[in-house]
């Protein structure tokens, strides 16, 4: 039973690994255009409704927090990249 569980979370990965670079990579070029265009990277106001609204998506109640802190950390390291350019 376990190991079938594990292949399901692999499968969910392979797909959430392949999201994750593509994120990466549009947020890669929203940093160039801010940057290009003498914008701020931080913009707590829309890190704020995005954080919000994706996680007044989730349906199960137990889950908000973390998606919460998932939203939170995902923010920080897109800063991150951003910062590095």
């Amino acid at each position: 039973m376990l190991s079938k569980y594990r292949k399901q979370i692999d499968k969910i990965d392979r797909k959430l690994v392949k999201l994750f670079e593509k994120r990466m990579e549009i947020s890669k070029c929203v940093g160039e255009y801010k940057k290009e265009n003498n914008i701020e990277i931080l913009d707590a106001g829309r890190e704020m409704e995005i954080i919000n609204t994706r996680t007044s998506q989730i349906k199960n109640p137990e889950y908000k927090e973390y998606a919460k802190e998932f939203f939170e950390n995902l923010m920080c390291i897109s800063k991150d990249m951003q910062n590095k350019k």
